[in-house]
């Protein structure tokens, strides 16, 4: 069987379109650019296409990564290991085929060891790219429970919520310093309760399948990244539904100087996207495939998973993740999207406004094909009087 071959992956739009082409090929190997696993749009795009890998590793007999002949092997192994697509895409993956070249994928992941230890070690400046950074727990590897995260090499050793407020604070401050302040401290504050909730759950719900067997492979983690999304590649993804399209045009700008084009609008923002390579909110929470759910029997398991309190979790304060992000974004006005199953949903607020905090949409009007794992975006609109 050919490979899928999928050449742009840039919008959100390109990687519905390669997820599409990955259901109507099942089991076949995929090739890929090479900037598709390392490029840098921010981190709503980057965890779309990390899930797209993951989808298409979960489905695949053939689990090769083929690039064009024209590459050469190594660069494409230090782009694979140089970013959480990449690492994800890797991990899932049994190895690289570059032309007649075979890299088996433990030995092409040795490449991303120095990465893992910076991220250890807290050196953030080392592992900070273009206003971007990500930390990616990889199954199998030595530093599989990173030290930002966990608190010893175990899974039920994840940080408690003023740990990950402590992170996310050195975190900003390391890669936008000029922009900390733009950035509420009771959103940070939520994310912290939220990020330490999140992977407590994952790595009890995410590491198996809706079964609860053990996975062989999988990976968890978060990318966060300050970004100026220009309309001429980004607006487009923001057409599906009216409150999107008042998002967009509401948290714009009509570039005057450097941010984008000239006459051409762009929103400069903060994106946080949390994923893992699970089963899924609905089938973790039913026990079910998602085919064996009907679309709308999905998509409300999938809100009442968001709301608080639903955790399997018994400690004090535990469910309150979510709902307090919700609450914090309400607040300052800003987005959420999540990515799971056949459902893409979010919930968007304008300073103000009083809409609920689980009125959540549809992206757009478009039926989803099925992927795997999850994806929680959160978009904070950076406002500069």
């Amino acid at each position: 069987m050919d490979p899928i071959v999928l050449s742009d992956l840039k919008t959100l739009a390109e990687v519905e379109a390669g997820l599409r082409s990955i259901h109507e090929s099942p089991g076949a190997a995929l090739q890929v650019k090479g900037d598709a696993v390392n490029k840098r749009n921010g981190a709503l795009y980057d965890a779309a296409r990390l899930q797209l890998f993951v989808t298409w590793a979960r489905a695949a007999k053939d689990k090769t990564i083929h690039f064009h002949a024209s590459n050469n092997i190594d660069t494409v192994v230090e782009k694979l290991c140089d970013y959480a697509p990449g690492i994800a895409a890797l991990r899932m993956a049994a190895g690289v085929q570059v032309g007649d070249q075979f890299i088996d994928r433990r030995d092409a992941l040795r490449q991303a060891r120095e990465k893992m230890q910076s991220t250890d070690d807290e050196d953030f400046g080392s592992i900070i790219k273009g206003r971007c950074i990500d930390m990616t727990c990889v199954s199998g590897m030595r530093l599989q429970y990173l030290a930002p995260l966990f608190t010893a090499r175990s899974p039920e050793a994840s940080k408690d919520a003023g740990a990950m407020l402590a992170l996310f604070k050195k975190l900003f401050f390391r890669v936008n310093q000029q922009d900390q302040e733009l950035v509420p401290e009771s959103f940070l504050k939520a994310v912290g309760i939220f990020t330490s909730e999140l992977f407590s759950n994952t790595q009890e719900h995410a590491t198996s399948d809706y079964r609860h067997i053990d996975y062989i492979a999988h990976v968890e983690g978060f990318i966060a990244s300050w970004v100026v999304m220009e309309e001429r590649l980004f607006k487009s993804d923001f057409d599906g539904h009216h409150k999107l399209r008042n998002f967009w045009s509401r948290e714009s700008l009509v570039s005057r100087e450097a941010f984008s084009e000239p006459g051409m609008s762009s929103m400069r923002c903060l994106q946080l996207s949390f994923f893992d390579s699970g089963p899924g909110f609905a089938s973790r929470a039913t026990g079910k495939r998602t085919r064996e759910l009907s679309r709308d029997e999905e998509r409300n398991v999938l809100i009442r998973c968001l709301q608080k309190n639903f955790t399997t979790k018994q400690q004090t304060g535990a469910g309150q993740g979510i709902p307090g992000v919700l609450a914090a974004l309400k607040e300052i006005g800003g987005l959420i999207r999540i990515r799971s199953g056949r459902q893409a949903i979010f919930n968007c607020f304008g300073m103000g406004e009083s809409n609920h905090l689980f009125e959540f949409d549809d992206w757009n009007s478009d039926e989803l094909v099925e992927v795997a794992g999850a994806v929680i975006t959160i978009i904070i609109p950076l406002r500069v009087n």
